[in-house]
C-alpha cells in the first residue's frame, strides 16, 4: 500500500523529468518554429491552432489570454468538436477526416500563415487530414503528439500518422494512452501528460517568438491581463487592429 503523499511526488517527478526531455531533445526545432512565428506575426499573418478532444484545450491555451498574441486563432467547431458539448460525438467526429476541407475553408488560412495541430495519438483521420490540406494550401504545419503513441496506434482511414504529413512534428514524449503513472497489480495508467506538455510547447514557443521580434524592435501584439493598470488602454488599441484580422477576437474592450 503506497503511502499517503507518494501519488503526488510520483507524478511530479514524473511530469517534471517529462518536460526536461521534450524541451532538450527538441530545442533547434522549437527555436525553428518560433522564427518562423515570428515572421508571420512581423506581417501581420495568423497562427492557427487546431485539437480534439481534451487537445482541444491546447487550442484554447493561445487564444485572448493574458501574455498571448492577438494573432493566434484557435479553430473552434462548437457542438461537435469540443468536447464539453458531447464526449461521445467529439470522440467519433475526430476520427471524420472528411471535415478537413469545411474547417479550412471556414477560417481560411492563407500561404505562409502557421496551423499547430495537437493530436496526441497523431492518427485520428480528422487532424491527419486537416494538416494534409492545410499544407495543400501553403499553410506551414506543425503537428504535436507522442511519437511512441502515434508509432503504435492503428491507422485510420487516411493511412497516415500526424508526424509525416507535416513540416515539422514535436513530440510530446508521453506514454502510449496518455496516462503517466504505472500501477500496481493494474493494466491502466492515471494521470495524462499532453495537457500540461502541449501547453509547455506552446508557451516555449510563444516566448521564443516574442523575444526574437523584441531584440529587433518591433512591436508585438500582446494581450494584457484586464486587471492590471493600463490594460484596458493597451488592449483596445489591439482589439481594434486584430478584431478585423483574427475572427474570434471581439472588436470592443470588456467593461471595466
Amino acid at each position: 500500500m503506497s503511502s499517503k503523499g507518494n501519488g503526488i511526488s510520483t507524478y511530479y517527478e514524473n511530469i517534471r523529468a517529462l518536460q526536461e526531455v521534450v524541451i532538450a531533445s527538441q530545442k533547434d526545432d522549437l527555436i525553428e518554429i518560433a522564427s518562423r512565428m515570428a515572421e508571420i506575426v512581423k506581417r501581420d499573418g495568423r497562427i492557427f491552432t487546431f485539437g480534439t478532444g481534451h487537445s482541444h484545450l491546447l487550442a484554447e491555451e493561445s487564444y485572448y489570454r493574458a501574455g498571448g498574441i492577438a494573432a493566434a486563432v484557435p479553430m473552434f467547431v462548437p457542438m461537435i468538436l469540443m468536447l464539453h458539448e458531447s464526449a461521445r460525438m467529439s470522440s467519433q467526429v475526430e476520427r471524420m477526416p472528411e471535415l478537413a476541407t469545411a474547417i479550412l475553408d471556414e477560417y481560411e488560412p492563407e500561404a505562409g500563415e502557421m496551423l499547430i495541430i495537437y493530436a496526441d495519438s497523431g492518427v485520428n483521420g480528422l487532424p491527419v487530414q486537416l494538416a494534409i490540406e492545410a499544407k495543400e494550401r501553403g499553410v506551414v504545419v506543425i503537428g504535436v503528439c507522442s511519437f511512441k503513441y502515434t508509432s503504435i496506434a492503428p491507422l485510420s482511414k487516411v493511412g497516415k500518422r500526424l508526424p509525416e504529413v507535416v513540416d515539422f512534428a514535436l513530440d510530446n514524449h508521453g506514454t502510449p494512452g496518455d496516462a503517466l503513472v504505472a500501477l500496481d497489480n493494474s493494466t491502466w495508467r492515471v494521470a495524462a501528460s499532453s495537457t500540461i506538455t502541449g501547453a509547455l510547447i506552446w508557451n516555449c514557443l510563444l516566448t521564443e517568438m516574442t523575444f526574437q521580434l523584441n531584440d529587433k524592435g518591433y512591436e508585438i501584439p500582446l494581450i494584457a491581463s484586464f486587471n492590471m493598470p493600463g490594460a484596458a488602454y493597451h488592449n483596445a488599441g489591439l482589439l481594434e487592429k486584430w478584431s478585423k484580422i483574427n475572427p474570434h477576437l471581439p472588436a470592443r474592450n470588456i467593461k471595466t
